[in-house]
C-alpha cells in the first residue's frame, strides 16, 4: 500500500484518502472490541499509545498529523518482512546489527522473544496511576517527545521526571530516570 500521503499537507485530498485507506486497513486487522472497533491511534501525540474509535483516530489523524516515522504499520496487523534469527526449533524476526543477533543467539531467541512480549505486554496495558487514562508506555512516549521537540538535556529530563513521579498519585509507574524512560521505549520497539 502506498504511504507517501502521511506526508501531503493533510488539507489535500491525498491526505484524507490515505488516512481513510489506513482506517480501512486497521478495521480490517485489528481485536473488535464489544463497543465496536477501537485500534490504537498513530497521530503525532498518541504515538500508538493510546486506543481510540475509529471516529476519533480520523479526527486525530486529520487535525493533528500521522505519525511520519511509522510506515510499517505493526499495531494494526502488517506482517514485519525482516531477516531471522534461528534459536532451536522457534524463529524469530528482528531488524538490527549482527552485534544483537549474536546476543539473541547467545540467549536463546524464544527466550528473548518472550521477554520483549512480556515488556511490550506489560508497559501497554499497566496504567500509569489507578484510573490514568495513559499507561506507562504512552506517558513515556509523549514526555520522550517533548524532550526530543525541545531539545531537552537528559539531566533535565531526569528532573522532570523525578518531579513529576513525585507529582503523581503514590504507586504510579512512570520512571524516575532518563535512563529509565530510554529502556522502556527501546524495549517496546520504539528508537530514542
Amino acid at each position: 500500500m502506498d504511504r507517501s500521503w502521511i506526508n501531503t499537507p493533510r488539507i489535500s485530498d491525498t491526505y484524507e484518502k490515505g488516512v481513510e485507506e489506513f482506517i480501512q486497513f486497521a478495521k480490517h486487522n485489528v481485536v473488535c472490541y464489544k463497543n465496536g472497533v477501537r485500534i490504537r491511534c498513530p497521530c503525532v501525540n498518541c504515538l500508538n499509545g493510546r486506543i481510540l474509535s475509529v471516529s476519533e483516530i480520523r479526527e486525530h489523524l486529520l487535525c493533528d498529523g500521522f505519525l511520519k516515522s511509522y510506515t510499517t504499520w505493526t499495531w494494526h496487523g502488517e506482517l514485519l518482512d525482516l531477516p531471522s534469527v534461528h534459536g532451536g526449533s522457534e524463529e524469530v524476526r528482528f531488524s538490527m546489527d549482527d552485534r544483537l543477533e549474536d546476543m539473541i543467539r547467545d540467549v536463546g531467541a524464544e527466550s528473548f522473544a518472550n521477554a520483549v512480549l512480556k515488556n511490550m505486554s506489560n508497559d501497554v496495558e499497566t496504567p500509569l496511576y489507578p484510573g490514568s487514562n495513559f499507561t506507562r508506555l504512552s506517558a513515556v512516549l509523549r514526555l520522550m517527545n517533548f524532550k526530543a521537540m525541545n531539545g531537552w538535556t537528559d539531566k533535565s529530563f531526569t528532573e522532570l521526571l523525578q518531579l513529576l513521579k513525585d507529582m503523581l498519585p503514590e504507586g504510579n509507574t512512570l520512571p524516575n530516570r532518563n535512563y529509565e524512560a530510554k529502556k522502556i521505549t527501546l524495549s517496546n520497539g520504539y528508537g530514542v
